[in-house]
């Protein structure tokens, strides 16, 4: 009787997502569920009706509890993968795909979606495995080789990736390819892929595209939707400017202070407003990241004449007075990002004579009291680190507090990323923890680059750790506040 009453209640959450009531399908296959515990298929028509209703976490549960129920079964590996992913457990997901691999070592396009996500997990020579492994099996799979030459971008090995890319067949530019090219030193190349791959909203097309030779009327410049490129390539726009009489931005809202605080902007509007009349009184337009391009520039090119970018004043006192910067002991920026755990900031143990504040964005929860003067510190950290407080960059405006703060610290030490490249653009002193397949902004070596000249580089060894950087970029600050 139990099995044909869970007969008609999977027919009837069938019928109920073929005609897209998920909620109705969900709620029957637990029915089922409650009824048959051990019921595989309900538990993964629960999953998939769960997923098209945008449901990723709930799939996740289904899915976990079917791949327990009936161990090695590729099918459901691959389905918890794809809900793993789409909820940013990364590492799970590529986990899951390893199961799934492990029960068909044959098939390329599983291999390939292994590579997929170890990539997307960090595991860039991990990718690259599952990537070979998979032109092994079909060496003329597309995908294949195109994810390879991504992953040996992420692995630091950008000759093999541009061999990899040759080998598609595609000539098409390719963001991943510009990355490679610029890290073997073809500026040229990898300028001229980021210009064609660049994304161009519809307004541009009323516009001629500007070719960098002198205009005689504005230049309107879209941003793209990356913050990240936005300091970047600030250097170009003084550039550009020189050459227009006015240079406008048209930038993603939340980027708009911090874009009207650029040197060389005459003004910025939001993307989501009506550029009718900018586009009017315009001559040309152009990409950001095209501007290196159109403008012919190599990495030494890059050399600012003074700092690109202006703190807000009123934001700045307001960091200032918060955490009571400018005296007593010296304020240091921390930045550790995904590529250090807290744990990894064990190093810096002991030291009495500067003050460690976070600039990450991080809620209440990873936050406790303290006796500071932003009355808040890092939780489960080993070492003291100071933080702003909740309401730190908790506004839509990107990273203006950050710029703010930064100002007035002493120094900075930091990964890649935003904050550290604010830092290297409002010419403030600081120590750059490098990873070993860096961004070609900070060179193939050496301790200094041209875009940021305030920033010291620390370059993690090839089978060293980021976290081992941290003594000498210690012994760096503090040369850096006594000078």
């Amino acid at each position: 009787m139990t099995e044909t009453v869970v007969d008609q209640l999977m027919a009837r959450a069938a019928a109920a997502e073929a005609a897209h009531k998920w909620i109705e399908a969900i709620a029957l296959y637990e029915v089922a569920l409650a009824r048959s515990p051990d019921h595989v298929p309900a538990m993964q028509g629960a999953a998939a009706a769960a997923r098209a209703n945008g449901d990723h976490a709930r799939a996740v549960v289904f899915l976990t509890r079917a791949d327990r129920t009936a161990p090695g079964r590729a099918d459901i590996a691959i389905a918890l993968g794809e809900a793993l992913a789409a909820t940013s457990r990364l590492v799970e997901a590529a986990a899951a795909f390893e199961r799934a691999r492990a029960a068909k070592p044959l098939d390329a396009t599983l291999a390939v979606r292994l590579g997929v996500a170890r990539l997307a997990a960090g595991d860039a020579d991990g990718a690259v495995s599952a990537f070979e492994a998979a032109l092994r099996l079909d060496p003329a799979e597309p995908r294949a080789l195109g994810g390879l030459g991504s992953a040996l971008v992420a692995a630091g090995r950008p000759l093999a990736a541009v061999e990899a890319f040759r080998r598609t067949g595609v000539s098409r530019p390719h963001a991943d390819r510009a990355a490679a090219l610029l890290a073997l030193g073809d500026m040229a190349g990898g300028f001229a892929d980021l210009d064609a791959v660049a994304a161009r909203p519809a307004w541009t097309a009323r516009l001629p595209s500007w070719s960098g030779d002198p205009l005689d009327g504005p230049l309107l410049v879209s941003t793209g939707m990356d913050p990240l490129d936005l300091v970047t390539f600030a250097s170009t726009l003084p550039l550009a400017r020189s050459l227009v009489p006015d240079l406008g931005l048209v930038a993603p809202k939340p980027f708009v202070r911090l874009a009207s605080a650029l040197a060389g902007v005459g003004h910025v509007a939001a993307d989501n407003e009506d550029v009718g009349n900018w586009i009017e009184a315009a001559a040309a337009t152009a990409p950001l990241s095209g501007l290196p391009h159109r403008l012919g520039l190599t990495a030494g090119s890059f050399t600012p004449s003074g700092p690109l970018l202006a703190a807000e004043p009123m934001l700045v006192e307001r960091w200032s007075a918060r955490l009571d910067l400018g005296r007593g002991r010296p304020a240091i920026g921390l930045v550790w990002g995904n590529s250090l755990k807290l744990d990894d900031l064990a190093p810096l143990a002991g030291i009495g004579d500067l003050r460690f504040i976070a600039l990450e964005r991080l809620s209440a929860t990873l936050l406790v009291r303290s006796s500071t003067p932003s009355g808040w510190e890092i939780a489960g950290s080993p070492i003291r680190i100071e933080h702003p407080g909740p309401d730190f960059e908790a506004g839509v405006d990107a990273r203006v507090d950050c710029a703010a703060l930064l100002s007035r610290l002493d120094a900075v030490i930091a990964i890649d990323g935003l904050p550290l490249r604010l830092a290297g653009a409002l010419g403030r002193p600081g120590v750059a923890l490098l990873a070993s397949a860096a961004n070609w902004l900070w060179r193939l070596e050496g301790d200094k680059t041209p875009v940021y000249p305030s920033l010291s580089l620390l370059r993690q060894k090839p089978e060293g750790q980021l976290s081992a950087l941290l003594p000498e970029a210690v012994r760096r600050v503090r040369d850096m506040v006594r000078s």
